[in-house]
């Protein structure tokens, strides 16, 4: 029903164009064809190439960044620089819908940079499931990838993050050419099975303080450095731990006042790492 209230997303991305490689402004998540429609329609011949430069912009990046996922470590070169070739890379500000659950699948997503929330809506005026957080160096979108279904769960940019679309058609005859791949994909279905395992564990008996510390150290990618910033905001930490931005607020005011961390609009600095820890393995905040 939420969707019913929110404009499809509206942003501008570049991707390669689906006829001719060129470039693309992207409106939504739903817009691909047509966005390489009118491309090819304006005449714009840039070859593949000619790919805005940046994360995930050129052949040569998106190789190296596909070369990094699970899915295809020591995949052979012709399977990089086949799918290097066809990846159209996606950026989504903090908060902005990917897909919602129902929506008609194009096909992979991979995490260049950022975190990705996959969660189930409430009814309405309730709060959502949160069943997964995917980082850098994950895929996404698996299930509907292997059925041709539609999206199961709606997928939310936790951070500001940029995204690889690997279309289905482009993939599944890889599947056939290098088996390989496919028990990859099975072996990140039954670890993601694991982890949402976890998360609604967690949802039923860890306290809110212990799942804001483990989402927290989860965003700053499992490093110890003290002094790791993340970038997200209150309401998407509230969202991801099934708390209101208030009782966000209230836990990690607490712990700003403690010198665990510091709070600026839109980031959280963490400067106690192994503070968090300890509350994300049980301990309050006045244990330690």
């Amino acid at each position: 029903m939420h969707a019913a209230h929110e404009p499809r997303i509206r942003y501008l991305s570049s991707a390669a164009c689906i006829g001719c490689g060129g470039i693309c402004e992207i409106l939504n998540a739903t817009d691909f064809r047509r966005a390489a429609i009118r491309c090819c329609a304006s005449g714009n011949r840039a070859g593949a190439r000619r790919v805005r430069s940046g994360k995930a912009g050129s052949i040569v990046d998106k190789r190296a960044v596909l070369s990094r996922h699970k899915l295809f470590w020591e995949a052979p070169q012709a399977v990089l620089d086949r799918l290097a070739l066809r990846a159209q890379p996606l950026t989504f500000r903090c908060g902005q819908r990917i897909f919602c659950r129902g929506d008609e699948s194009h096909g992979l997503l991979a995490v260049v940079s950022g975190h990705v929330r996959i969660s189930a809506p409430g009814p309405e005026g309730r709060s959502e499931l949160v069943m997964n957080l995917i980082g850098p160096d994950e895929v996404f979108g698996e299930i509907a990838l292997l059925d041709d279904g539609p999206r199961t769960a709606d997928a939310i940019a936790a951070t500001r993050c940029c995204l690889l679309l690997l279309e289905r058609r482009d993939l599944l005859p890889l599947f056939d050419d290098f088996p390989v791949l496919a028990v990859r994909l099975l072996a990140i279905l039954s670890g993601r099975l694991r982890r949402t395992s976890q998360q609604l564990t967690d949802q039923a008996f860890a306290g809110a303080e212990q799942r804001l510390a483990k989402v927290l150290i989860t965003l700053a990618g499992g490093s110890d450095r003290d002094g790791t910033r993340v970038l997200t905001t209150q309401r998407e930490l509230g969202h991801m731990v099934g708390l209101s931005r208030e009782g966000t607020n209230r836990h990690l005011s607490a712990w700003q006042r403690k010198g665990y961390i510091s709070l600026v609009p839109g980031a959280c600095t963490i400067y106690d790492h192994k503070a968090l820890r300890k509350i994300a393995q049980g301990h309050t905040a006045s244990e330690i």
